[in-house]
């Protein structure tokens, strides 16, 4: 009994959660003189040097996310297009290290309590109540897969007009998981009038599942 109340204890003082937690940042910078409106006419591709494969994979949720933002003139294979959206996706593991408490159980009283048993015999039980204390802190290294998403808009000149890096880590999710999450995310609260760097830590919904089992 003891130790299961000082497990609820600990997970109450720690305030531990099952949800998935995403962490990333958001860096992107546009030029000032460069209108980019709901009417610009954007036509998406993937960067020639990213993977053909992956690209493929999440051309068409790019262009859905631009449409989401509010863009209705957005595809791949639109004419006349104002605004040329390149995008490149990638991943690769990451080694972090990260501050863990430490916790030690300490008395913090007693109760005791007595009866008698049928045969008039008198016995008494004593229960020591414990806390868990904060004692210190240890480093701890965990590997993570990070993602990429990088973007930029390019006019019909050639020239970059807005760039944008966004990325975000998890130590278990799967990389075509995170690729969903980041570019929903990175379209949505991509910034077209000022530059932005943004850190953002997510805790997302209890029933959000980010690997690939089955």
């Amino acid at each position: 009994m003891r130790a299961f109340l000082s497990v609820l204890l600990l997970l109450f003082v720690t305030g531990c959660s099952s949800n998935v937690v995403m962490m990333g940042r958001q860096v992107s910078n546009v030029d000032p003189d460069v209108k980019i409106t709901p009417e610009s006419r954007i036509l998406v591709e993937a960067q020639k040097s990213a993977d053909p494969l992956t690209n493929k994979r999440y051309l068409d949720q790019v262009v859905q996310s631009f449409k989401n933002k509010g863009y209705f003139y957005v595809g791949t294979k639109l004419s006349s297009p104002d605004f040329i959206a390149r995008y490149h996706l990638t991943s690769q593991a990451q080694v972090r290290e990260r501050q863990e408490p430490i916790y030690e159980e300490r008395r913090t009283g007693r109760s005791t309590h007595c009866y008698e048993d049928k045969d008039g015999g008198r016995h008494c039980e004593t229960d020591f109540h414990v806390m868990p204390y904060l004692v210190g802190y240890e480093t701890v290294k965990q590997s993570v897969l990070e993602a990429v998403l990088d973007l930029e808009l390019v006019n019909t000149n050639g020239k970059v007009v807005l760039h944008s890096s966004s990325s975000v880590e998890h130590s278990q999710c799967s990389r075509w998981k995170l690729y969903e999450f980041l570019i929903e995310r990175s379209i949505k609260n991509l910034n077209v009038e000022q530059p932005q760097d943004q850190p953002y830590r997510i805790e997302m919904p209890e029933d959000y599942q980010c690997t690939d089992d089955l």
